[in-house]
């Protein structure tokens, strides 16, 4: 089976299109119509990772509410997905405290390794 080359490249082509090519032109549109359908009170997360609640949408951009009394204006292209309603849980000051309380520990845990080691 001797194939010409020609014919070996259209095939290459063929392949590289509907294995790269297609899905990123689906995954593209996909975003593009998250994007127009943004409305306020949907839940999302950033590309950055900041999950949020929209408090205001604009043209280009939207206003995001990542913490009682605290909003972000990011770009709209800046979004990343659209979370299941509920998803967004209000941070309270008590599980806050206890992650940062966490984090002090286990930095004082390190230093009295570092200390130990020399």
């Amino acid at each position: 089976m001797n194939l010409p080359p020609e014919l070996f490249l259209i095939a290459m082509f063929v392949l590289m299109y509907f294995l790269l090519i297609r899905p990123q032109q689906k995954r593209a549109k996909d975003h593009k119509n998250l994007l127009k359908a943004l409305k306020k009170g949907d839940e999302v997360v950033t590309n950055g990772g900041i999950i949020g609640k929209i408090s205001a949408v604009d043209e280009s951009f939207a206003e995001l509410e990542i913490a009682s009394g605290v909003s972000v204006k990011v770009q709209k292209q800046g979004i990343n997905q659209k979370m299941p309603k509920g998803s967004v849980k209000p941070m309270t000051k008590s599980s806050s405290k206890a992650k940062s309380s966490s984090k002090a520990k286990s930095s004082s845990k390190a230093k009295s390794i570092e200390k130990k080691e020399k």
